[in-house]
């Protein structure tokens, strides 16, 4: 594994105990707000960064198998369905329900964002098609979050609460996507190549840069051995 999955998988697992199981956790049961930046947080940051640390740690018909189209769908199951009034009050009420709640929402959300940061499979093309067709559905519980002047959830009585949490909802998503639509275009348009999966291995050829030319690559090879038999001189023009 190389360092920078190893970073990402750290890093994942670091912020996803810092958004699940410190005091946030807590408070966000009694605003909408905070438990929507919770959510997002997660969908956004961590699991992005888990996937992206496990990734050379799924290969073959496992990596294969999660299809681009069950990754949107995911994504679309675990939005609409974490906003759905009966479920965010029952999640209030019920400890053990919230937590099944969230490992589906994490699991909906590793479904989505593992054609992304999947080497094999999407052409960067295809993610950025990906991330903007995605991009679309979450805008319709975010605007209605936001725009509406009627209480949705009996947990939650704050109408200014829900609309902020509307916010952050439509807000964060965007931006998640918009982001990885940029990192991907970025990524598109450099034209270093990507470091090897290893690369925690010092290299086996000298000092060169990875980027380096193919005749300046050339040289750091072994010379062809001359062909036996004696030179015989060019004649000159008489």
């Amino acid at each position: 594994m190389a360092r920078r999955h190893r970073a990402a998988l750290y890093a994942g697992s670091l912020l996803s105990l810092a958004a699940l199981l410190s005091p946030l956790s807590q408070v966000a049961d009694g605003r909408l707000s905070l438990h929507m930046l919770e959510e997002m947080l997660v969908l956004a940051v961590v699991i992005p960064l888990l996937a992206y640390g496990v990734s050379p740690l799924i290969s073959g018909r496992a990596a294969s198998c999660m299809h681009p189209v069950a990754g949107i769908l995911a994504l679309n199951l675990v939005l609409f369905g974490s906003q759905l009034p009966a479920v965010v009050d029952l999640a209030t009420r019920d400890l053990l329900f919230r937590e099944a709640a969230q490992a589906v929402f994490m699991i909906g959300a590793f479904l989505f964002w593992w054609p992304v940061v999947r080497r094999a499979g999407l052409s960067p093309i295809a993610k950025i098609g990906y991330l903007m067709v995605a991009g679309v559905p979450p805008t319709i519980p975010g605007i209605t979050l936001a725009l509406s002047s009627h209480l949705f959830y009996h947990a939650y009585r704050s109408i200014e609460d829900q609309q902020v949490a509307g916010l952050l909802l439509f807000g964060t998503a965007k931006f998640a996507l918009v982001t990885g639509t940029f990192v991907l275009l970025w990524r598109l348009l450099t034209p270093q190549p990507e470091p090897p999966d290893r690369d925690d291995r010092p290299p086996a050829t000298g000092d060169l840069p990875p980027a380096a030319p193919a005749w300046l690559w050339r040289l750091d090879g072994e010379l062809p051995a001359e062909a036996d038999g004696l030179r015989r001189p060019v004649p000159v023009g008489r």
